[in-house]
């Protein structure tokens, strides 16, 4: 098949800080049967081709995000996608986020008659005002949602808790995909680790809510000297976490570990105890599953793969309130529970195997086939023709 992706960024090489390993993941494993073609919108301020795995990358800057702004980024994507005339045409085009990236897939489908796919990857519906976050916090970003959400063929999301999350607001999700880690990348230490470290992988950023985990850890510690906590990710908060973890005395139970490389993290997860989600939002957040294919449990607020995992007949994480003192009796519970630890790390571990990198690329190419499919029939159908194969 001819598949356009329509990303927001993440399309660097590997090695780059500026890499969205799901979208890596994905755009592998399509383009090893498939003709992909990426438009990453806003990925540079400059326009730019480059290749990554083979498949064409083609850059188109947004500027301010203003409303002209986005309205020419959606033309030049809706340009790029037509190169090659009618012969080269997509067969579906896909949009992760539904924001301008998924717009821009809507529209692309529309204008070349192609089924079209958005997936609901973040913020998007969110509205939580307590840290300026979520694109339902403002009239065009309730707009520019919802438009993305209403205009493609299909619908996506990574998690049921999204799915609620998408119908509270009043969007439609037709189906739920989880986005998977790379088993060849995350797998089990040969034993467990030993100790209490635990790990957050995420930007450190205010949905993210590092000063929970921090604030949680410092009550972890006073219970369990012992214990240790590694902060992973880009810090976007210009060391605020710092200051804090040496506020609240903390400062040498607690590394900052700055961006760690994919193939570097398994190591990270392995020397865990516990994997540590805090976020106030998290549509399905990877390090929950990174981590469970590991070995590695998360304690976490009831946000994405956390709610999801929590609430399977026999849990596959534990799941708390946005809050200092129960994120800290939850971790606690596990630190001081091994068998129960062992047993929800191994329920993690069987479901994260089922739904791994693997998984999501062959769902979405299952999705893709059924929509042109449909598609050729009906378009086959209105103009008397035979429908014309993908293959």
């Amino acid at each position: 098949m001819r598949v356009v992706l329509v990303v927001p960024g993440g399309v660097d090489q590997p090695g780059s800080d500026r890499v969205i390993p799901f979208i890596h993941d994905l755009v592998q494993r399509l383009a090893a049967g498939n003709t992909v073609t990426i438009i990453a919108i806003g990925h540079n301020p400059e326009p730019g081709e480059w290749t990554l795995y083979g498949c064409d990358v083609i850059n188109v800057p947004i500027g301010n995000h203003s409303r002209s702004d986005v309205l020419r980024a959606i033309r030049t994507a809706v340009r790029i996608a037509g190169r090659g005339g009618r012969a080269n045409r997509p067969d579906v085009v896909h949009g992760l986020w539904a924001g301008v990236t998924g717009l821009a897939a809507a529209v692309i489908g529309r204008r070349f008659w192609v089924p079209s796919v958005v997936t609901l990857c973040g913020g998007e519906l969110a509205a939580i005002p307590e840290i300026g976050y979520g694109g339902g916090l403002t009239r065009g970003g309730k707009l520019l949602a919802r438009a993305a959400l209403r205009l493609p063929t299909a619908t996506t999301a990574a998690t049921e808790w999204m799915q609620a999350h998408a119908a509270a607001a009043g969007a439609r999700i037709d189906e739920l995909i989880p986005l998977g880690a790379d088993r060849a990348r995350f797998r089990p230490a040969g034993t467990p680790a030993a100790g209490a470290h635990i790990v957050q992988v995420a930007s450190l950023n205010a949905v993210k809510d590092q000063y929970l985990a921090l604030h949680a850890f410092a009550l972890v510690l006073a219970a369990r000297p012992d214990a240790t906590l590694t902060l992973a990710g880009v810090d976007t908060m210009h060391g605020e976490h710092v200051m804090l973890a040496q506020s609240l005395g903390i400062a040498h139970a607690v590394r900052f570990a700055g961006f760690v490389q994919p193939d570097d993290l398994r190591e990270l997860y392995q020397s865990a105890a516990l994997h540590l989600n805090t976020s106030w939002h998290d549509a399905g957040p990877l390090a929950v599953v990174e981590a469970a294919l590991s070995g590695v449990c998360t304690v976490g607020t009831r946000v994405g793969h956390v709610s999801d995992f929590a609430s399977l007949p026999e849990p596959a994480a534990a799941a708390v309130e946005h809050d200092a003192e129960a994120v800290a009796a939850g971790v606690l519970r596990l630190l001081n529970d091994l068998t129960e630890r062992a047993a929800i790390a191994q329920r993690a571990h069987a479901w994260a195997s089922l739904h791994d990198a693997d998984a999501t690329a062959a769902a979405f190419e299952t999705l893709y086939r059924k929509l042109a499919a449909r598609s050729s029939r009906a378009s086959a159908a209105a103009n008397g023709e035979s429908p014309r194969r993908n293959t």
